[in-house]
């Protein structure tokens, strides 16, 4: 056989196994189905990082006709189905399960799906999802919810939705564990309803807990001025982190219209946050669409009425879009909110995305002008000089770090030297830790700050640069800590990129879990020699 016969052979063979697939059927898609409606998916998990890929999902139909796919290596789906009511279902090893029932398809566009699948908390525990049966109260009367649209269950907004739910673990080796139950937004980011906390008992294997949803200005606002069809939403887990949420169609009925005369936003403003670490969101689903596999992404819009105002809106919009000219929902929060959270799985870094504010009464709305940002990528830091337990120090010493990539615009850096181990003259250098603010020692990378130097990734400054230490010079044989907060931002600084930010100098947290660069920092110790 000559050589371009061979050759022909062994292509030829190679595209047959291929086409056939080692013998066996196709090797899963990422996207699923065929009918007239697309539906984009992204499937998270429960503390930062990237969206879960390579997960087996099976889509279901009311009539019992199934779809099977996986996530692709982004941990994105894609979903194309005629209109009508889904459920879907997330298995992969290490992690719990995870099913979505009630989905509704419709004529038209359609919102993403955001999904979320957590690690099991032991794989020894078993998976599977828990069950749960929803029932509304008319006094003390346990009601079935309609579940057609066309048909569904009605409430006043002045009497809320009080719901009993009951969920019951698919196996006696878990027990049910958090109970969520939400209306009118969907579940993409921080808490949203009413978050009831069911302690679990290993001795038990069904819990049932009551859950009201009220609309009151002076208090809770679970509704959150929520009027007309909306959706509720149950989210169960167990003790092995097994998932379920049901999407439940209801109506709330304005009964007590909110006529207050809508007020123009004083000042809209949209932030990008990323982390450079995984932060913890005990929601529904919590942030995504990450970076990288240890970082977190989300983003905050944040609003003010003009001094003074007490006539509060009946609630807010958010809406949010991918190219600044088709607009879509994303969630709605109480008239005294003054910020909303998106983390959606659509989110990317590099990616930007759209966002408009709307201010509603019973009668009337009011927007915001169109505002954008586009999300950074996580960077870290690393070689610290003086390096850890470094003894025989200069003592002025160049203090220095490299950074992983130069994110962003310009960089900034807040620089301190501690008298820590001794517990005395703690702030020597920079009085963050001491709560005299944050300007004496921020340096920025912009050009402004000749006493910053920099060489590629790697950065310095010299002990003292600017005059503002409690001496001249670090003591003789002495031992000192090194701490440097570093974000990056972009030119107009509506996106931040936080490496290291133990002292909350870039951005407030308002959750953060133990360890990590971000939210503990990174403290350098040292100790001095004789020679400045």
């Amino acid at each position: 056989m000559n050589r371009v016969h061979a050759t022909a052979l062994v292509s030829l063979t190679a595209a047959l196994l291929s086409a056939c697939n080692m013998g066996g059927s196709p090797a899963p898609s990422s996207t699923v189905g065929t009918g007239s409606q697309t539906v984009a998916g992204a499937l998270s998990n429960s503390v930062g990082g990237k969206l879960v890929a390579a997960s087996s999902f099976t889509v279901q139909t009311a009539t019992g006709k199934s779809l099977s796919g996986v996530t692709d290596a982004s941990g994105k789906f894609t979903l194309k189905l005629d209109p009508g009511v889904y459920s879907i279902e997330f298995k992969k090893a290490g992690y719990a399960a995870s099913r979505i029932e009630g989905i509704r398809v419709v004529a038209g566009t359609n919102d993403p799906l955001n999904a979320i699948q957590q690690n099991a908390f032991a794989t020894t525990l078993p998976v599977g999802v828990p069950t749960v049966k929803a029932q509304y109260l008319t006094g003390e009367t346990l009601n079935d919810f309609s579940t057609d649209a066309a048909n569904a269950t009605s409430f006043n907004a002045s009497a809320g939705v009080p719901t009993e739910i009951t969920v019951t673990s698919s196996s006696p080796q878990n027990s049910p564990g958090n109970i969520y139950v939400g209306v009118g937004g969907v579940p993409g980011s921080g808490y949203f309803g009413t978050r009831v906390i069911n302690t679990p008992d290993p001795k038990f294997t069904t819990a049932t807990v009551k859950a009201l949803l009220v609309n009151d200005p002076k208090g809770s606002d679970s509704l959150r001025g929520v009027r007309g069809p909306t959706t509720l939403y149950v989210v169960a887990y167990d003790t092995n982190f097994n998932r379920l949420e049901r999407r439940i169609p209801i109506v709330i009925t304005d009964d007590q219209p909110n006529t207050n005369a809508l007020t123009a936003f004083a000042t809209t403003k949209v932030l990008a946050v990323t982390l450079a670490q995984k932060v913890g969101f005990f929601s529904p689903v919590r942030p995504t669409g990450a970076p990288t596999e240890l970082s977190t992404l989300w983003v905050d819009v944040n609003w003010t009425y003009p001094k003074g105002t007490t006539a509060l809106p009946l609630g807010h919009r958010l809406w949010t879009s991918d190219d600044g000219i088709t607009f879509r929902v994303l969630k709605t929060v109480e008239g005294k909110a003054t910020v909303a959270r998106d983390g959606s799985g659509s989110l990317e870094a590099g990616k930007t995305v759209y966002y408009k504010l709307e201010a509603f009464n019973s009668t009337q709305s009011t927007f915001s002008a169109v505002m954008s940002t586009t999300p950074l990528n996580s960077f870290t830091l690393s070689d610290f000089t003086p390096a850890e337990a470094s003894t025989g120090v200069a003592r002025k010493p160049t203090l220095g770090w490299k950074v992983s990539s130069t994110v962003g615009h310009h960089r900034k850096f807040y620089v301190m030297v501690n008298d820590y181990p001794q517990q005395n003259a703690a702030c020597f250098w920079g009085q963050g830790l001491c709560g005299g603010g944050f300007q004496d020692n921020m340096f920025i990378d912009d050009g402004s700050m000749p006493a910053l130097k920099q060489t590629g990734t790697a950065y310095s400054v010299a002990f003292n640069a600017n005059g503002t230490a409690l001496l001249p010079a670090l003591e003789s044989r002495h031992a000192y800590t090194f701490d440097v907060s570093a974000a990056a931002f972009s030119e107009t600084e509506d996106a931040v990129s936080i490496a290291h930010d133990y002292y909350d100098i870039f951005y407030t947290f308002d959750t953060c879990n133990f360890g990590g660069p971000v939210c503990e920092g990174q403290v350098v110790n040292f100790s001095t020699g004789d020679q400045e």
